[in-house]
Protein backbone atom coordinates (compact mmCIF):
# COMPACT_ATOMS: atom_id res chain seq x y z
CA UNK A 1 0.00 0.00 0.00
CA UNK A 2 2.84 2.13 0.90
CA UNK A 3 4.86 1.07 -2.29
CA UNK A 4 1.51 2.31 -4.45
CA UNK A 5 0.84 5.71 -2.53
CA UNK A 6 4.54 6.25 -3.02
CA UNK A 7 4.47 5.73 -7.08
CA UNK A 8 1.33 7.98 -7.15
CA UNK A 9 2.87 10.43 -5.16
CA UNK A 10 6.17 10.37 -7.62
CA UNK A 11 3.82 10.70 -10.56
CA UNK A 12 1.91 13.53 -9.19
CA UNK A 13 5.23 15.23 -8.65
CA UNK A 14 6.05 14.41 -11.92
CA UNK A 15 3.58 15.65 -13.78
CA UNK A 16 3.37 18.93 -11.23
CA UNK A 17 7.37 19.82 -12.47
CA UNK A 18 6.64 19.10 -16.10
CA UNK A 19 3.23 21.56 -16.13
CA UNK A 20 5.57 24.19 -14.38
CA UNK A 21 7.82 24.66 -16.97
CA UNK A 22 4.96 24.56 -19.50
CA UNK A 23 3.53 27.78 -17.78
CA UNK A 24 6.70 29.30 -16.98
CA UNK A 25 7.73 29.12 -20.95
CA UNK A 26 4.58 30.49 -21.88
CA UNK A 27 4.64 33.28 -19.31
CA UNK A 28 7.93 34.22 -21.10
CA UNK A 29 6.56 34.36 -24.59
CA UNK A 30 3.76 36.32 -23.79
CA UNK A 31 5.64 38.53 -21.59
CA UNK A 32 8.09 39.62 -24.73
CA UNK A 33 6.03 41.10 -27.48
CA UNK A 34 8.03 39.90 -30.02
CA UNK A 35 10.36 36.68 -29.97
CA UNK A 36 12.48 37.90 -33.16
CA UNK A 37 16.16 38.30 -33.04
CA UNK A 38 17.48 41.56 -33.16
CA UNK A 39 18.90 40.68 -36.53
CA UNK A 40 15.11 39.43 -37.56
CA UNK A 41 13.64 42.59 -36.22
CA UNK A 42 16.03 45.24 -38.25
CA UNK A 43 14.75 42.97 -41.44
CA UNK A 44 11.30 43.83 -40.73
CA UNK A 45 12.14 47.36 -40.33
CA UNK A 46 13.77 48.05 -43.42
CA UNK A 47 10.77 46.51 -45.43
CA UNK A 48 10.08 49.73 -47.14
CA UNK A 49 6.70 51.03 -46.84
CA UNK A 50 3.78 51.62 -49.72
CA UNK A 51 4.51 55.25 -51.21
CA UNK A 52 1.57 58.04 -50.54
CA UNK A 53 0.19 59.54 -53.79
CA UNK A 54 -1.78 62.21 -54.03
CA UNK A 55 -4.71 62.60 -56.34
CA UNK A 56 -5.59 66.20 -57.67
CA UNK A 57 -7.01 68.32 -60.96
CA UNK A 58 -4.57 70.53 -61.89
CA UNK A 59 -5.92 73.94 -63.54
CA UNK A 60 -6.18 73.03 -66.71
CA UNK A 61 -8.86 70.06 -65.31
CA UNK A 62 -6.37 66.96 -65.90
CA UNK A 63 -6.78 64.30 -63.18
CA UNK A 64 -3.26 63.47 -61.88
CA UNK A 65 -1.74 61.50 -59.20
CA UNK A 66 1.55 61.83 -58.29
CA UNK A 67 4.03 59.83 -55.90
CA UNK A 68 5.39 61.03 -52.69
CA UNK A 69 7.25 62.95 -51.20
CA UNK A 70 7.85 65.01 -54.29
CA UNK A 71 11.37 66.15 -54.48
CA UNK A 72 12.15 66.51 -57.90
CA UNK A 73 10.86 69.52 -60.18
CA UNK A 74 11.12 71.67 -63.19
CA UNK A 75 9.12 74.45 -63.67
CA UNK A 76 8.68 76.20 -66.71
CA UNK A 77 6.29 79.06 -65.28
CA UNK A 78 7.87 81.72 -63.60
CA UNK A 79 4.75 82.65 -61.09
CA UNK A 80 5.16 78.94 -59.62
CA UNK A 81 8.66 78.77 -59.30
CA UNK A 82 8.25 82.05 -56.56
CA UNK A 83 5.12 80.27 -55.23
CA UNK A 84 7.75 77.16 -54.51
CA UNK A 85 9.95 79.49 -53.38
CA UNK A 86 7.15 81.66 -51.09
CA UNK A 87 6.79 77.80 -49.15
CA UNK A 88 10.11 77.15 -48.67
CA UNK A 89 10.46 74.53 -51.40
CA UNK A 90 12.94 75.53 -53.61
CA UNK A 91 15.39 72.75 -52.82
CA UNK A 92 13.37 70.48 -54.90
CA UNK A 93 13.55 72.66 -58.01
CA UNK A 94 16.28 71.39 -60.53
CA UNK A 95 15.68 73.92 -63.32
CA UNK A 96 13.85 76.85 -64.47
CA UNK A 97 12.44 78.08 -67.53
CA UNK A 98 10.49 81.03 -69.55
CA UNK A 99 12.34 84.39 -68.49
CA UNK A 100 12.41 83.04 -64.79
CA UNK A 101 16.10 84.05 -64.09
CA UNK A 102 15.65 87.18 -65.87
CA UNK A 103 12.31 88.42 -64.54
CA UNK A 104 12.55 87.02 -61.09
CA UNK A 105 16.17 87.29 -60.13
CA UNK A 106 15.61 87.25 -56.57
CA UNK A 107 14.47 83.71 -56.50
CA UNK A 108 18.08 82.79 -56.24
CA UNK A 109 17.54 80.01 -59.01
CA UNK A 110 20.71 81.20 -61.44
CA UNK A 111 22.09 78.26 -60.59
CA UNK A 112 20.38 76.10 -61.79
CA UNK A 113 20.22 75.44 -65.49
CA UNK A 114 17.57 77.32 -67.64
CA UNK A 115 15.70 74.97 -69.96
CA UNK A 116 14.73 77.88 -72.27
CA UNK A 117 11.60 79.90 -73.17
CA UNK A 118 8.07 78.88 -74.02
CA UNK A 119 8.84 78.58 -77.81
CA UNK A 120 11.90 76.73 -77.00
CA UNK A 121 11.79 74.09 -74.76
CA UNK A 122 15.00 71.66 -73.93
CA UNK A 123 12.86 68.64 -73.68
CA UNK A 124 15.86 66.04 -73.82
CA UNK A 125 17.53 68.22 -71.09
CA UNK A 126 14.32 67.92 -69.28
CA UNK A 127 14.10 64.40 -69.55
CA UNK A 128 18.01 64.03 -68.64
CA UNK A 129 16.97 65.64 -65.43
CA UNK A 130 14.73 63.02 -64.41
CA UNK A 131 11.91 65.23 -62.49
CA UNK A 132 8.74 64.17 -61.35
CA UNK A 133 6.84 66.75 -62.23
CA UNK A 134 7.37 69.50 -64.82
CA UNK A 135 4.98 72.62 -63.95
CA UNK A 136 3.69 74.84 -67.05
CA UNK A 137 1.15 77.04 -67.65
CA UNK A 138 -2.19 76.29 -68.62
CA UNK A 139 -2.08 77.94 -72.00
CA UNK A 140 1.78 77.43 -73.07
CA UNK A 141 3.58 75.21 -74.03
CA UNK A 142 1.49 73.30 -75.96
CA UNK A 143 0.42 69.32 -75.52
CA UNK A 144 3.88 68.74 -76.96
CA UNK A 145 4.82 68.72 -73.78
CA UNK A 146 2.68 65.85 -72.62
CA UNK A 147 3.42 63.76 -75.50
CA UNK A 148 7.06 64.10 -75.18
CA UNK A 149 7.26 64.22 -71.08
CA UNK A 150 4.64 61.48 -70.07
CA UNK A 151 6.12 58.42 -72.02
CA UNK A 152 9.11 59.06 -69.64
CA UNK A 153 7.71 59.09 -66.60
CA UNK A 154 7.45 62.31 -65.76
CA UNK A 155 3.93 64.34 -64.73
CA UNK A 156 3.35 67.91 -66.27
CA UNK A 157 1.27 70.00 -63.94
CA UNK A 158 -0.22 72.99 -65.27
CA UNK A 159 -1.18 75.70 -63.12
CA UNK A 160 -0.78 79.68 -63.43
CA UNK A 161 -0.27 81.30 -60.04
CA UNK A 162 -1.22 84.63 -61.30
CA UNK A 163 -5.25 84.47 -62.16
CA UNK A 164 -7.32 85.79 -59.41
CA UNK A 165 -9.93 82.89 -59.36
CA UNK A 166 -6.74 80.31 -59.44
CA UNK A 167 -4.50 81.60 -57.18
CA UNK A 168 -5.21 80.73 -53.72
CA UNK A 169 -6.71 77.17 -54.63
CA UNK A 170 -3.54 76.47 -56.54
CA UNK A 171 -0.97 77.94 -53.89
CA UNK A 172 -3.36 74.90 -51.41
CA UNK A 173 -2.12 72.69 -54.23
CA UNK A 174 1.31 72.97 -53.94
CA UNK A 175 1.41 73.03 -50.34
CA UNK A 176 -0.12 69.47 -50.46
CA UNK A 177 2.56 68.42 -53.42
CA UNK A 178 5.68 69.82 -50.92
CA UNK A 179 4.14 68.98 -47.51
CA UNK A 180 3.94 72.53 -46.87
CA UNK A 181 0.04 73.10 -45.99
CA UNK A 182 0.53 75.62 -43.05
CA UNK A 183 3.44 77.30 -44.65
CA UNK A 184 0.49 77.78 -47.30
CA UNK A 185 -2.74 78.76 -45.15
CA UNK A 186 -0.62 81.29 -42.84
CA UNK A 187 0.81 83.02 -46.09
CA UNK A 188 -2.71 83.31 -47.27
CA UNK A 189 -4.39 84.47 -44.23
CA UNK A 190 -1.71 87.49 -44.58
CA UNK A 191 -2.89 88.22 -48.56
CA UNK A 192 -6.54 88.22 -47.45
CA UNK A 193 -5.88 90.44 -44.60
CA UNK A 194 -4.45 93.19 -47.23
CA UNK A 195 -7.09 92.12 -50.20
CA UNK A 196 -9.79 92.90 -47.00
CA UNK A 197 -8.42 96.48 -46.19
CA UNK A 198 -8.47 97.33 -49.71
CA UNK A 199 -12.15 96.07 -50.96
CA UNK A 200 -13.33 98.19 -47.30
CA UNK A 201 -11.58 101.32 -48.80
CA UNK A 202 -13.15 101.05 -52.21
CA UNK A 203 -16.63 99.55 -51.04
CA UNK A 204 -18.29 102.85 -50.47
CA UNK A 205 -17.43 104.52 -54.38
CA UNK A 206 -20.30 105.55 -56.04
CA UNK A 207 -20.56 104.31 -59.13
CA UNK A 208 -20.26 107.88 -61.00
CA UNK A 209 -17.00 108.77 -58.94
CA UNK A 210 -15.19 105.74 -60.25
CA UNK A 211 -12.04 106.61 -62.13
CA UNK A 212 -12.46 105.28 -65.78
CA UNK A 213 -9.19 103.28 -66.39
CA UNK A 214 -7.44 101.81 -69.45
CA UNK A 215 -4.92 99.05 -69.25
CA UNK A 216 -2.08 98.94 -71.84
CA UNK A 217 0.87 96.90 -72.75
CA UNK A 218 3.69 99.37 -72.11
CA UNK A 219 5.78 97.49 -74.70
CA UNK A 220 2.91 97.95 -77.30
CA UNK A 221 1.44 101.43 -78.02
CA UNK A 222 0.80 102.59 -81.11
CA UNK A 223 2.71 99.75 -83.07
CA UNK A 224 1.71 99.79 -86.33
CA UNK A 225 -1.04 102.40 -85.37
CA UNK A 226 -2.19 99.69 -82.46
CA UNK A 227 -2.80 99.33 -78.70
CA UNK A 228 -2.79 96.50 -76.57
CA UNK A 229 -5.41 96.24 -73.77
CA UNK A 230 -5.39 94.13 -70.83
CA UNK A 231 -9.40 93.28 -70.36
CA UNK A 232 -10.75 93.00 -66.81
CA UNK A 233 -13.53 90.63 -67.75
CA UNK A 234 -13.46 86.76 -69.63
CA UNK A 235 -15.49 85.75 -72.19
CA UNK A 236 -16.78 83.39 -69.71
CA UNK A 237 -17.91 86.52 -67.49
CA UNK A 238 -15.15 85.77 -64.74
CA UNK A 239 -12.50 88.04 -64.37
CA UNK A 240 -10.17 88.51 -66.95
CA UNK A 241 -6.32 89.35 -67.60
CA UNK A 242 -4.81 90.66 -63.61
CA UNK A 243 -3.32 93.68 -65.37
CA UNK A 244 -7.02 94.88 -66.36
CA UNK A 245 -8.76 93.46 -63.16
CA UNK A 246 -6.63 95.22 -61.20
CA UNK A 247 -8.53 98.43 -62.33
CA UNK A 248 -11.53 96.76 -60.62
CA UNK A 249 -10.41 95.88 -57.69
CA UNK A 250 -8.83 98.70 -57.43
CA UNK A 251 -12.33 100.98 -57.51
CA UNK A 252 -12.22 102.08 -60.88
CA UNK A 253 -14.17 101.43 -64.05
CA UNK A 254 -12.68 99.37 -67.02
CA UNK A 255 -12.55 102.20 -70.02
CA UNK A 256 -12.28 99.14 -72.84
CA UNK A 257 -15.71 96.80 -73.29
CA UNK A 258 -13.69 93.48 -74.39
CA UNK A 259 -13.30 90.22 -72.98
CA UNK A 260 -10.36 87.92 -72.72
CA UNK A 261 -10.19 84.44 -73.91
CA UNK A 262 -8.43 82.35 -71.60
CA UNK A 263 -7.50 79.57 -74.38
CA UNK A 264 -5.29 81.79 -76.38
CA UNK A 265 -1.60 82.28 -75.41
CA UNK A 266 -2.33 86.25 -75.46
CA UNK A 267 -3.24 88.20 -72.26
CA UNK A 268 -4.07 90.87 -74.51
CA UNK A 269 -6.23 92.42 -76.93
CA UNK A 270 -5.33 94.29 -80.14
CA UNK A 271 -7.31 97.48 -80.52
CA UNK A 272 -6.44 100.35 -83.08
CA UNK A 273 -6.21 104.03 -82.43
CA UNK A 274 -9.34 104.73 -83.05
CA UNK A 275 -10.72 102.78 -80.42
CA UNK A 276 -8.81 104.36 -78.16
CA UNK A 277 -9.35 107.88 -78.96
CA UNK A 278 -13.17 107.34 -78.55
CA UNK A 279 -12.48 105.55 -74.96
CA UNK A 280 -10.48 108.32 -73.66
CA UNK A 281 -9.69 106.86 -70.36
CA UNK A 282 -8.92 108.84 -67.23
CA UNK A 283 -6.47 107.45 -66.34
CA UNK A 284 -3.94 105.05 -67.89
CA UNK A 285 -2.24 102.20 -66.54
CA UNK A 286 0.99 100.81 -68.53
CA UNK A 287 2.07 97.14 -67.90
CA UNK A 288 5.09 95.34 -68.58
CA UNK A 289 8.81 94.20 -67.53
CA UNK A 290 10.99 96.37 -69.85
CA UNK A 291 11.25 98.84 -67.38
CA UNK A 292 11.64 98.53 -63.56
CA UNK A 293 12.55 95.18 -61.81
CA UNK A 294 14.30 94.25 -58.68
CA UNK A 295 17.95 95.82 -59.81
CA UNK A 296 16.66 98.54 -60.73
CA UNK A 297 17.30 101.96 -59.29
CA UNK A 298 17.25 104.64 -61.45
CA UNK A 299 14.05 106.59 -62.58
CA UNK A 300 15.74 107.91 -65.88
CA UNK A 301 14.36 105.24 -67.86
CA UNK A 302 10.78 106.16 -67.19
CA UNK A 303 10.71 109.90 -67.56
CA UNK A 304 12.07 109.60 -71.44
CA UNK A 305 9.40 106.65 -71.25
CA UNK A 306 6.99 108.98 -70.75
CA UNK A 307 8.48 111.96 -72.91
CA UNK A 308 8.43 109.27 -75.91
CA UNK A 309 4.88 108.05 -75.03
CA UNK A 310 4.07 111.87 -75.27
CA UNK A 311 5.64 112.67 -78.51
CA UNK A 312 4.68 109.59 -80.38
CA UNK A 313 1.50 107.97 -79.68
CA UNK A 314 -2.68 109.63 -78.91
CA UNK A 315 -1.88 109.42 -75.79
CA UNK A 316 -1.38 113.02 -75.53
CA UNK A 317 -4.68 113.77 -76.75
CA UNK A 318 -6.92 111.32 -73.60
CA UNK A 319 -7.56 112.83 -70.89
CA UNK A 320 -5.35 110.85 -69.14
CA UNK A 321 -2.55 112.58 -70.90
CA UNK A 322 -4.12 115.91 -70.59
CA UNK A 323 -3.60 115.42 -66.74
CA UNK A 324 -0.35 112.89 -66.48
CA UNK A 325 -2.75 110.46 -64.63
CA UNK A 326 -0.71 107.79 -66.57
CA UNK A 327 1.08 105.09 -63.98
CA UNK A 328 3.39 102.33 -64.80
CA UNK A 329 3.69 98.83 -62.96
CA UNK A 330 5.98 95.97 -63.24
CA UNK A 331 3.45 93.16 -64.38
CA UNK A 332 4.06 90.68 -61.35
CA UNK A 333 2.56 93.58 -58.98
CA UNK A 334 -0.55 94.56 -60.55
CA UNK A 335 -0.97 91.62 -63.09
CA UNK A 336 0.25 88.88 -61.69
CA UNK A 337 1.62 87.06 -58.35
CA UNK A 338 1.42 90.49 -56.14
CA UNK A 339 -1.28 91.73 -57.41
CA UNK A 340 -2.84 92.21 -53.95
CA UNK A 341 -0.23 94.80 -52.89
CA UNK A 342 -0.19 96.38 -56.72
CA UNK A 343 -3.41 97.07 -56.51
CA UNK A 344 -3.51 98.76 -52.96
CA UNK A 345 -1.04 101.32 -55.10
CA UNK A 346 -3.17 101.61 -57.85
CA UNK A 347 -6.21 102.50 -55.46
CA UNK A 348 -4.01 104.62 -53.40
CA UNK A 349 -2.98 106.42 -57.28
CA UNK A 350 -6.61 106.87 -58.14
CA UNK A 351 -8.12 108.02 -55.14
CA UNK A 352 -5.11 109.19 -52.71
CA UNK A 353 -7.28 111.07 -49.82
CA UNK A 354 -9.05 107.59 -49.17
CA UNK A 355 -5.44 105.63 -48.97
CA UNK A 356 -3.50 108.71 -47.29
CA UNK A 357 -2.73 106.56 -44.10
CA UNK A 358 -2.32 103.19 -46.29
CA UNK A 359 1.75 102.97 -47.10
CA UNK A 360 1.47 99.90 -49.97
CA UNK A 361 5.67 100.04 -49.66
CA UNK A 362 5.53 98.62 -45.86
CA UNK A 363 3.29 94.83 -47.70
CA UNK A 364 5.88 94.89 -50.32
CA UNK A 365 8.95 94.90 -48.03
CA UNK A 366 7.33 92.45 -45.57
CA UNK A 367 6.27 90.39 -48.66
CA UNK A 368 10.29 90.20 -50.45
CA UNK A 369 11.72 89.79 -46.33
CA UNK A 370 9.52 88.12 -44.57
CA UNK A 371 7.99 85.50 -46.91
CA UNK A 372 11.23 85.12 -49.95
CA UNK A 373 13.24 85.91 -47.26
CA UNK A 374 15.19 88.35 -49.66
CA UNK A 375 16.07 92.08 -49.22
CA UNK A 376 13.21 94.28 -50.76
CA UNK A 377 14.92 96.75 -53.58
CA UNK A 378 14.03 98.01 -56.87
CA UNK A 379 11.25 100.21 -59.02
CA UNK A 380 8.28 98.25 -58.76
CA UNK A 381 5.60 101.03 -60.12
CA UNK A 382 6.35 104.63 -61.41
CA UNK A 383 3.68 107.85 -61.12
CA UNK A 384 4.47 109.90 -64.44
CA UNK A 385 2.86 112.70 -62.52
CA UNK A 386 6.09 112.92 -60.71
CA UNK A 387 7.98 113.35 -64.13
CA UNK A 388 8.64 117.58 -64.45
Amino acid sequence: MLQKNRKSWIGKAWLFGLLTIFLVVTGCSAASPSSSTPAEQKTEQAVPQEKQELAFQDSAGTAITVKLPVERVVVLNRNTAEAIKLLGAEQYVLATGDTTVKNNPYLGFDSKPDVGETKQINLEQIISLKPQIVFAYTNRPDKTLEEKLEPAGIKVVRMNNYLPEQMDEELKLLGKIFDKSDKADEFLAWKHSIEKLLADRVAGIKEEDKKQVLALSAGFLNTNGGYRIFPSQSLDGKPGVGEGYATILAGGKDAADLQWNPAEASTTIMVDEEYVLKRNPEVITLHGTWLGGYNVKDTKPFEEALRHIMSTTSVSRLKAGQSKDIYFFYTNFVGSDKRYIGNLQLAKYLYPDKFQDIDPEQYAKEYFEKWLGVPYQGIWHYSFKDVQ
